[in-house]
């Protein structure tokens, strides 16, 4: 069966010139960041329907919200481990281990969906935790319990995403998460606030997260549908024995459980932040849930590229073509750093801006104008050791990027926010300026570890030494 793409045999051709691997980043990162804004969209649907319901039901998306994504988010990590594998296989043309791999994901995806499902189900814990008011808390406890039922095809989509992204069809899954988005307003209205025509009641803030529930299992068994019946597909063997391959999933378990680490301490400590400053009142907490909103999106500016980065690295390294995936990575770099460059000077240009678009609160708008400031020069470092990390995921290197974002993430940012706030600068500082200062030193470290491992894994591939990690140290 002939492939879908054609793929040169040679192992050394001249490198590419600049631009043609600039066209081929942005056409891979563009549906890649369609489709990331597509589903961060879902979640601003439901802030805004529920702020039309009440402040309580508003609490409870919120709450609720921040609870599902620390689990979330951690296990959707694990399963991007596919993505540089099948990336490789890609470019190495071993098609029939692309559906190897996959089937072997959707294993994994339904593991790693039980143990979700059981986490968010501990609602008695996790409200133990934030002790919020009992008319939130019995709102958040029927939103978690939706969320539960929808992980497992919440993930299963994830898994068919990391596969069409690595193989350079982002497009299927990036018109799924749009089609989830054109639907998830009618649905909300129906769950959330009722239908009096059909005697449907409305459920709140619950009914948000029972949408998604449906909308996820809608998608699911659309991608499930596509992985059997889309040609584009059809040469990498996705249908087959679901049978458990002991070699295969320790391969996915190896590369992903640092990447579901690194996420885990990525949102947990912008999770903590926001505790640790609720202490200083409203404002505080206000003015850093607007630098965090705008970080999020940001965010997928530098996440798609450093995606599309990793996949073409990838490809290339499976194919045997180290100059050629040198010259994709230095060329994603440079995009990366370029973007950054734009959005750091928008960023401040118009903070004063953003921040009376978030607020009417004069207080809360003077508070968030200096995060928006401090946001500019953080997205540029953030940025660039985003890059670094993807592209030793197309190595196939997660491990030791994990700690070093244990120490920077963890250490640094939060633990140097802390110090500085609490210690240093006592009494003198009342809200998240001290953890932003911390973090813009965290990423710069990130930065230039992760910056020094990449040239020495480029050192060891040139030289033949480069050695599959299969642990966490």
């Amino acid at each position: 069966m002939n492939a879908p793409h054609e793929v040169n045999t040679p192992r050394e051709v001249s490198v590419p010139r600049e631009a043609s691997v600039l066209r081929d980043l942005l056409r891979l990162a563009t549906p890649v960041l369609i489709s990331q804004l597509a589903v961060m969209a879902n979640g601003v649907v439901d802030t805004l329907m529920a702020g039309w319901l009440s402040a309580t039901d508003l609490a409870s998306i919120g709450l609720g919200t921040s609870i599902y994504i620390i689990a979330y988010v951690s296990l959707l990590s694990v399963l991007m481990g596919l993505s540089p594998i099948a990336a490789q296989h890609y470019g190495a043309q071993r098609f029939a281990a692309i559906g190897v791999a996959f089937r072997q994901s959707i294993l994994l995806a339904l593991g790693l969906g039980v143990v979700g499902a059981a986490l968010l189900l501990q609602t008695d814990l996790w409200l133990g935790l934030s002790a919020p008011p009992p008319e939130v808390a019995s709102r958040v406890a029927d939103y978690l319990q939706w969320c539960a039922l929808g992980v497992v095809p919440a993930l299963l989509v994830r898994a068919f995403s990391a596969l069409c992204t690595a193989v350079s069809l982002p497009r299927i899954v990036m018109w799924i998460n749009l089609g989830m988005l054109l639907l998830k307003v009618p649905l909300n209205a129906a769950l959330m606030y009722g239908v009096d025509a059909v005697g449907l009641e409305g459920l709140g803030a619950p009914g948000a997260a029972c949408s998604t529930c449906i909308l996820s299992f809608a998608a699911a068994g659309t991608a499930l549908l596509l992985a059997r019946k889309d040609r584009r597909l059809e040469a990498f063997g996705l249908r087959g024995s679901l049978r458990p391959q002991s070699a295969q999933l320790r391969e996915l378990l190896a590369i992903g459980l640092p990447i579901g680490g690194t996420a885990f301490v990525d949102v947990s400590a912008f999770a903590s932040i926001a505790l640790l400053v609720a202490q200083f009142g409203q404002v505080a907490s206000a003015s850093q849930q607007i630098a965090s909103s705008l970080t999020g999106v940001v965010y997928m500016f530098s996440l798609a590229l450093a995606s599309a980065t990793m996949v073409l690295t990838a490809q290339r390294l499976g194919a045997g073509k180290l100059r050629e995936a040198r010259a994709v990575a230095y060329t994603g770099l440079r995009a990366a750093l370029a973007v950054a460059a734009v959005l750091a000077a928008a960023l401040w240009l118009a903070r004063n801006i953003l921040a009376a678009a978030y607020t009417s609160d004069s207080a809360v708008r003077d508070a968030a104008i200096p995060l928006i400031g401090l946001l500019a020069v953080y997205q540029a470092l953030d940025s660039l050791q985003l890059q670094y990390a993807f592209v030793l995921r197309a190595h196939k290197r997660t491990a030791l990027p994990f700690w070093i974002y244990v120490g920077s993430l963890w250490g640094i940012g939060l633990g140097g926010g802390a110090w500085l706030t609490f210690h240093a600068f006592a009494g003198l500082i009342h809200d998240a300026r001290a953890f932003w200062w911390a973090g813009i030193a965290a990423c710069a470290v990130a930065s230039m570890a992760l910056g020094a491992l990449c040239a020495r894994t480029w050192q060891d591939a040139a030289a033949g030494g480069e050695q599959p990690r299969r642990s966490f140290v």
